[in-house]
């Protein structure tokens, strides 16, 4: 009754969370704000000598200008000097999302990002200045304000400087209020590939997810609340790098800001960061548009390794990551890295694993005495103090036979802990992104897109549940040896290809230790 139980609950959690994404309103960002400064009703005809209160002419907002070098192509708009796409040139990958129209209709379904490092409260005018010796492009106005990016040669950490007499604000990260409509007046989707917006300490990273940072009427529905951003700090910035092709679950690359006057943290609608100039009217910054690789981010500072997300067990993670990279310069290819962890895992829980085979073995044994002492106490059907009686009896006569009933579970906790840091750590890494291991596993961090890996993991269990010693009731047990592997290869399909793999070899091997295990097991005399 208790396994029925539980598959009723996991069959209806699975239909509530598809009900729930099937029909939740998909929130994307307004099509990102502009500055535009006062006009007059009417337009001069003729040239205004620049000052402080002349009128400018209005750009497009969607001007763009780009600025390309070895490494990175960047795209700034015009007009408030807002980056809002970096190209990393070595493989193509995009950092923020663009915006994308219905094939059919011609409709927005998600605008341009919103874009980060643009100014607030001033303009530009034209072009952006460009010193191609300094590598660095300038977007300027009448007012004496100049917005300055160098960019490296080579690299990715790009010099900022902001210069304003009039002490306006440069803006870092920009949040979004509330979700807009789309072109036909319609909610709608998510700006796809967005993920969390982040402070960075000495010791801690804060972050919170962009989309918790919407009001999201379903979400306000079911009782939650917008997300506050984390308190600014020196280092604050966005997770980056839009996978295509595929579900995007976790962000290889990130795009951060160090400045040397603290950041502060928006108060205004639309929630972010944003730094001020000192009193001599300049704020100077370093903007990191890199991959979440340890060198690369310890270049940068220290502090900021800790965008790498390893999740709930980050110290096991971590742990694992180091022995996985130790088998990776012996062996030089990712996938045989991950083989070879897989085997030496399994060998260090051997013991564990030889453990739950013994008890499986011993519980058949006593499985008849178990069932003749139940059957005896049928007869008082629901009777509470009769079942306290049964089951008295039945951990007595467990104790004579030197048998825990638990004690076949505990290994299997242990491993849990492992289960999940190993599956942060392989969707996490960058080293593991496009990796290639052999034929068309090409990317150990992206699911098998012929889900061959996850059919072999689905039929390794099915074949490691009939090697098991049969207890319990035959028609449960028939109905559990391929509802439970129809339910992994399920959730496994779009799952790293890597960890498919190590899962993979994990149930291979322990096949053979099971079939190892009961053919030297001796059965014990059972003491009634």
């Amino acid at each position: 009754m208790k396994n029925k139980n539980l598959i009723l609950f996991i069959v209806l959690s699975m239909g509530l969370l598809w009900v729930y994404y099937a029909f939740t309103p998909k929130p994307t960002p307004p099509v990102p704000m502009v500055v535009q400064q006062a006009a007059t009703e009417a337009q001069p005809t003729t040239p205004v000598e620049p000052s402080s209160a002349a009128v400018v002419p209005i750009l497009d907002p969607s001007a763009t200008f780009v600025f390309e070098t070895s490494d990175l192509k960047l795209t700034w708009r015009k007009q408030d000097g807002s980056l809002v796409q970096a190209l990393w040139k070595k493989d193509g990958t995009k950092f923020f999302p663009e915006e994308t129209r219905d094939p059919k209709t011609g409709l927005v379904i998600s605008p341009t990002f919103i874009g980060i490092g643009g100014v607030r409260n001033a303009a530009f005018e034209g072009d952006p200045k460009v010193d191609l010796d300094a590598n660095r492009v300038e977007f300027q106005n009448a007012s004496g304000e100049i917005l300055s990016y160098k960019v490296p040669k080579q690299g990715h950490i790009l010099d900022v400087t902001w210069r304003s007499g009039r002490g306006n604000a440069l803006s870092l990260v920009r949040s979004l209020n509330q979700i807009p409509k789309a072109a036909d007046g319609t909610e709608s989707n998510p700006l796809l590939g967005m993920g969390r917006i982040f402070a960075v300490g000495e010791k801690d990273i804060e972050a919170v997810a962009w989309m918790d940072t919407l009001q999201d009427p379903w979400y306000s529905f079911l009782g939650g609340k917008r997300k506050i951003l984390p308190l600014a700090t020196e280092r604050v910035g966005v997770d980056a790098g839009i996978e295509v092709g595929k579900a995007q679950t976790t962000h290889f690359f990130a795009a951060i800001w160090e400045t040397k006057q603290v950041a502060q943290r928006d108060l205004d609608k639309n929630p972010g960061y944003h730094a001020v100039p000192d009193a001599s009217g300049v704020l100077t910054a370093r903007l990191y548009l890199g991959p979440k690789h340890k060198p690369e981010l310890e270049a940068f500072a220290k502090s900021c390794t800790q965008v790498m997300d390893f999740g709930w067990f980050g110290l096991v993670a971590k742990g694992m990551f180091w022995i996985l990279l130790s088998i990776q310069t012996i062996v030089h290819n990712w996938g045989w890295s991950i083989v070879v962890f897989s085997v030496l895992l399994r060998l260090a829980l051997w013991p564990l694993n030889n453990k739950t085979t013994i008890q499986l073995m011993r519980m058949k044994d006593l499985e008849p005495h178990q069932k003749a002492l139940q059957a005896k106490y049928e007869k008082f059907g629901n009777d509470m103090q009769k079942k306290a009686e049964m089951q008295k009896e039945l951990m007595a006569f467990y104790k004579k036979n030197g048998h825990n009933p638990m004690g076949g579970c505990l290994p299997m906790l242990l491993q849990m802990p492992v289960f999940f840091a190993l599956w942060s750590m392989l969707s996490a890494v960058f080293e593991l992104r496009q990796a290639h291991w052999i034929f068309w596993i090409t990317d150990l961090s992206g699911p098998d897109k012929f889900y061959v890996l996850p059919i072999l993991l689905g039929a390794s269990m099915v074949a490691q549940q009939m090697m098991t010693p049969a207890t319990g009731d035959p028609a449960q047990r028939k109905m559990m040896l391929f509802l439970m592997p129809a339910m992994m290869v399920f959730f496994f399909a779009n799952s790293p290809a890597g960890l498919c793999l190590y899962y993979l070899i994990f149930n291979l091997i322990g096949m053979a230790q099971t079939w190892w295990v009961m053919r030297n097991y001796k059965a014990q005399p059972v003491v009634i």
